[in-house]
């Protein structure tokens, strides 16, 4: 138990005792502060700013002072100095440190600059220690991800090319008021599927990528299918896809589905959304996120203004299998299990703590305040979830009846699904020669910075946190040119060949 008292410094200015440590000057706080900025030394230019435990927070108006564009984030031990968190544009305390890569994404957090109230050290010695270790994940897991980045880019970007050029049944989405159910492909989904196939009339269904197999071999027919995976493997899930494909320009597509109806989706913080809206592509305002769950919540709440709830959204390990069957990674495993390699060998690493799963459930977590009042996760009644994503709740088919009835009752007339049209777009070989075109434009004028950071997002990272940038922007342009060379290549490969 920490016994903090506060008194008045010398110079006038509140000061505090935490356990007999001073946390600030018994003369001059003020001062004090001043002096701790002043000994600052960043060898890049931080575009954020993080301090551990600033207690009353005398350095905020010093840090603000000395780096203008930053944002200044501050970390709490303990709730006390809470009055003082509008000095930042931002707090969090000690465990909720994971949620500034969430919230702020990899690029801020590699290009932040960690500091730490030193006297706050002494004090929280265990708070201190179990903050830096966090902060130490937090850059870890920020640099995997870019580094993910930075080896998919070329792929993702041929992607992009290949759909702008590829595409022929095109789609837009008009918003409804029907309720909506997401099929996930966790598990739980089994547990739904009778449910999800006896209510099917009463809902618009949207299924995951992963999700499909288990409903089409249930017999049920999804409204809508979404995928965002940019990876070769992605397109296991979707080789057979018989409704409508959402999917953003760069998600990795197989050839076959570009015959079937597409409904284009759209980042816009990066070139696919130039690209699409250069080629007279139509298309629907997406969230990037690092899951596909992610991505469709919000795609449903933009959608319809009704409830939409979530099947098969487990986001946690189980024993055996950790997908619903069917399920197309499990089919392509199956042929390699041997004698000596069984099934049970490949499926334990499986039940293992996963990484990626406990980013993707804490970032619902973060989001709960925003979607919870519109938003449920639904399993049967026999089945109960062992996690929980904050403040979203998990209800059965019961409370779901409950629910959109009440819902249904509220509108005072009959809900209606969201309506898929579909849209009239220019021809492949005009479409090819505009991407031509920006290709070129941007080869001879140098890439924007949202191209960059698709494209060269190592690269640009470096030049931002760079005090010298001359040398890294000559690399930039010489990557980037060399770059744009290639797809111009790769765009006339592709010509050639609808050409034989």
């Amino acid at each position: 138990m920490v016994d903090i008292q506060f008194a008045e410094s010398k110079s006038g200015k509140k000061t505090c005792i935490a356990n007999g440590i001073r946390l600030h000057s018994a003369y001059d706080p003020v001062k004090e502060a001043d002096r701790f900025v002043g000994t600052l030394a960043f060898d890049f230019n931080p575009t954020m700013v993080v301090i551990t435990e600033p207690a009353l927070s005398y350095c905020s108006q010093f840090l603000r002072k000395r780096f203008p564009k930053a944002l200044l984030v501050a970390i709490r031990f303990t709730k006390h100095f809470d009055q003082y968190n509008y000095l930042w544009d931002k707090t969090f305390h000690c465990s909720q440190i994971h949620q500034i890569l969430s919230i702020y994404g990899e690029d801020m957090v590699l290009s932040a600059g960690f500091i730490s109230w030193q006297p706050s050290q002494q004090v929280f010695p265990d708070a201190h220690n179990q903050c830096w270790e966090m902060i130490k994940n937090l850059v870890q897991t920020s640099r995997d991800i870019l580094g993910t980045r930075a080896y998919f880019s070329r792929r993702w970007f041929k992607n992009t090319l290949s759909f702008c050029y590829r595409i022929r049944n095109s789609h837009t989405i008009k918003k409804g008021t029907s309720t909506i159910v997401l099929a996930a492909s966790g598990p739980s989904l089994e547990s739904s599927l009778d449910a999800i196939g006896k209510n099917r009339g009463r809902f618009f269904l949207i299924a995951l990528s992963s999700g499909l197999s288990p409903l089409l071999a249930a017999g049920i027919m999804p409204d809508l299918c979404i995928s965002t995976d940019g990876g070769y493997w992605a397109k296991k899930h979707i080789m057979r896809c018989p409704t409508v494909l959402a999917v953003p320009a760069e998600a990795a597509i197989p050839g076959q589905c570009f015959e079937g109806a597409i409904l284009p989706l759209k980042y816009g913080d990066g070139p696919e959304g130039e690209l699409l809206d250069a080629c007279g592509i139509p298309s629907h305002v997406a969230a990037r996120n690092g899951t596909v769950s992610g991505t469709a919540l919000e795609l449903a709440l933009s959608i319809t203004s009704g409830p939409v709830f979530a099947c098969g959204l487990d986001l946690c390990q189980h024993v055996g299998f950790q997908h619903c069957q069917p399920n197309q990674f499990e089919v392509s495993n199956l042929q390699l299990d041997r004698r000596l390699t069984p099934k049970e060998t490949r499926l334990y690493p499986q039940q293992l703590p996963s990484k990626s799963l406990e980013i993707y459930a804490q970032w619902f977590q973060n989001q709960s305040q925003r979607f919870h009042q519109r938003f449920y996760r639904l399993a049967t009644e026999d089945y109960s979830y062992s996690n929980r994503l904050g403040h979203i709740q998990d209800i059965d088919w019961k409370e779901f009846d409950t629910i959109i009835s009440q819902w249904e009752k509220d509108l005072g007339c009959p809900p209606t699904h969201p309506e898929i049209c579909r849209e009239k777009i220019p021809g492949a070989v005009s479409r090819c020669k505009t991407l031509k075109e920006m290709l070129l434009k941007y080869k001879e004028q140098g890439l924007p910075d949202t191209w960059l950071a698709a494209i060269l997002p190592a690269e640009l990272a470096l030049r931002n946190r760079s005090t010298d940038k001359g040398e890294i922007q000559g690399k930039i342009r010489e990557k980037s040119s060399a770059f744009l060379e290639d797809m111009i290549l790769y765009l006339d490969r592709m010509g050639e060949q609808d050409a034989l």
